[in-house]
């Protein structure tokens, strides 16, 4: 009886490792099929960033040192060091050197001024500060080589402006960095204007009450933005050494090369030397990368900077004295002459007189040469061709970035090493990624070189960061909730996207695709490298006509295109506002109406 009872207690404890014995595979399943669901997007995402940067990015980087790789160059040594040997010498070596110390100097003017606007736009009551911003973002969208050519076509002989004085000035490697400098503003002021806004009353008043004097009291506050101030010189830094714009335009035609223009040099030779092309990528990769590096460390200490607590008062505007505010403004007004007003002037007078020969006055200004930018094929097909192509990449990038963005949203391995893709692709010359496509999808089994196609996934390609940045955060803001609520009211997946997810996402979706756009219209790096022979994009043709001294038309093609991007940027936001229903355009976060 007693040996019945032990074994049946012992049944009874081993009862339920029985039953769960017949059901791990339904819990393998099950695991397995949820860990699959994790990775699944993650996978998706560094597959899209293998094959749109890993792969073209090390092929054609590896020809530095393997310059037969896949039968390329024809015969020779597997490996030779030929490559960086001609990078280290004569010209190469030269445009490396300039865009050194050119780099530097931008950095140094672009975080000055940007860091002296946003405080001016967030400390002060300056009359007019908002149209700063407003001139920061026009600076910001516009392409670098739209300032750099008003320069040349203000200065240059038979220009506008007969000021040799000036001319040798701006005309110059000075002139380079000072337009370098100008374009890299907007990444100074963005960045700083919210940290300005966050550091605390209290830093300001504890040194008036020490008995500070005002410069002590302000090197003080700038040491606490010196994340945000080496962060702006990093950016601004990287963004120059990387700019191809100004490259093909302002220093190319003072004879100043620059390491971007050395690369496109190598690549535009024949026999294409893909060798000393990838030897001087490797070199301006290695002249970028410390500027990462410096930011990524400033980021790792930045605790020491963090004076934001529950108690901190938001800060209060200085009142300027009339003097003070009357000289700050002839300050910004000098400044966004400069970066706009330049150009905006030199373009229209260009495209608006008939002979440049005789001085501007009424009987010598004409329309024709805006009537020329619609009635000539060659010349209107270049703008209809770009916004096609960018409409395309726009929609390719918002999608891909969408997809992106869920990827990056579960954390793993492999989302790690997906956003360091990204990050590799904002750090990285557009140039040297295009120069990569070149090789990377001109093979047999893989010819895209030459097509739309390939134009498009560069474009795709180069937006891929900074619309997947955007949408991260509205995206993160979306709660499970939302999902399991749809769910159980027996929505299925798709659904749950097209009623819940997107409306939620319409706003930055929109934004976005907006951003994209614009900029794809005057994309120039890639455009130059991979665009089909016989249909050049907008870029290339502005250059064209830049280079064959055909001022007038490209004049009135710029500020024709400038409008009509701005004209549609302006249609699309006022249908979004007017058509969208009022739900989908409610920010995350905003309180219900």
């Amino acid at each position: 009886m007693g040996s019945n009872g032990t074994n049946a207690g012992a049944a009874a404890a081993l009862s339920p490792r029985l039953r769960r014995g017949p059901a791990a595979p339904a819990e393998l399943l099950q695991f397995a099929r949820r860990a699959s669901r994790r990775i699944a997007l993650p996978l998706v995402g560094a597959a899209i960033v293998t094959l749109l940067v890993g792969y073209p990015l090390l092929s054609f980087l590896a020809l530095a040192v393997f310059p037969h790789l896949f039968g390329q160059g024809g015969a020779g040594a597997a490996i030779s060091l030929d490559g960086f040997a001609a990078a280290l010498t004569g010209y190469n070596l030269r445009a490396l050197f300039n865009s050194l110390w050119i780099g530097a100097g931008a950095a140094v003017i672009g975080t000055s001024i940007g860091l002296w606007l946003s405080w001016l736009t967030s400390r002060t009551s300056l009359p007019g500060r908002r149209l700063i911003e407003a001139a920061v973002w026009a600076v910001l969208l516009l392409p670098s080589y739209f300032m750099a050519v008003g320069w040349q076509l203000l200065l240059a002989p038979g220009g506008l402006i007969d000021l040799p004085w000036l001319s040798g000035l701006m005309l110059s490697a000075f002139g380079v960095m000072v337009v370098l400098g100008l374009k890299g503003i907007p990444f100074a002021y963005l960045t700083l204007v919210a940290a300005w806004q966050a550091l605390p009353e209290e830093i300001d008043e504890a040194g008036r009450v020490h008995g500070c004097r005002p410069l002590t009291r302000l090197r003080l506050s700038l040491g606490l933005l010196a994340p945000g101030i080496l962060a702006a010189v990093a950016m601004i830094y990287a963004e120059s050494l990387s700019d191809f714009g100004v490259a093909a335009t302002l220093a190319a035609g003072v004879n100043f090369p620059l390491a971007t223009f050395a690369i496109y040099a190598a690549l535009d030779t024949m026999p294409l030397d893909f060798s000393l092309a990838a030897a001087n990528s490797w070199l301006l990769l290695g002249l970028v990368l410390p500027a990462v590096w410096l930011q990524a460390r400033v980021n790792r200490r930045a605790e020491r900077y963090r004076v934001v607590t529950g108690r901190a008062r938001p800060p209060r505007r200085r009142a300027l004295g009339r003097w003070r505010g009357g000289l700050h403004a002839a300050g910004v007004a000098l400044v966004m002459a400069l970066a706009l007003g330049v150009p905006i002037f030199a373009a229209a007078t260009i495209s608006l007189v008939v002979d440049p020969s005789q001085p501007v006055g009424w009987g010598n200004l004409s329309l024709s040469h805006y009537v020329d930018v619609f009635r000539l094929p060659e010349v209107f097909g270049a703008l209809f061709y770009s916004a096609r192509l960018a409409l395309i990449s726009a929609l390719g990038a918002i999608l891909l970035g969408l997809a992106v963005t869920l990827a990056l949203m579960r954390p793993s391995g492999l989302t790690r090493l997906l956003d360091w893709g990204l990050l590799t692709i904002m750090a990285l010359p557009g140039l040297i990624l295009a120069a990569g496509y070149i090789f990377a999808f001109n093979q047999a089994w893989l010819p895209l070189y030459g097509s739309s196609t390939l134009l498009v996934m560069a474009y795709v390609t180069g937006s891929l960061p900074v619309t997947s940045r955007m949408l991260l955060g509205p995206v993160g803001q979306q709660h499970r909730n939302l999902h399991e609520a749809a769910a159980v009211h027996g929505l299925s997946a798709a659904r749950r996207w097209l009623r819940v997810r997107l409306p939620l996402l319409a706003t930055p979706l929109m934004f976005a695709f907006l951003l994209t756009a614009s900029h794809v219209v005057f994309e120039l790096p890639a455009s130059e490298l991979l665009y089909p022979p016989g249909s050049p994009p907008l870029a290339v043709a502005l250059i064209a006509y830049l280079h064959g001294f055909n001022f007038a038309t490209e004049a009135a093609l710029q500020l024709t295109a400038i409008a009509l991007v701005g004209g549609a940027v302006l249609l699309l936001r006022f249908g979004f506002d007017r058509l969208v229903p009022r739900g989908w355009q409610r920010r995350a976060l905003e309180p219900a109406r």
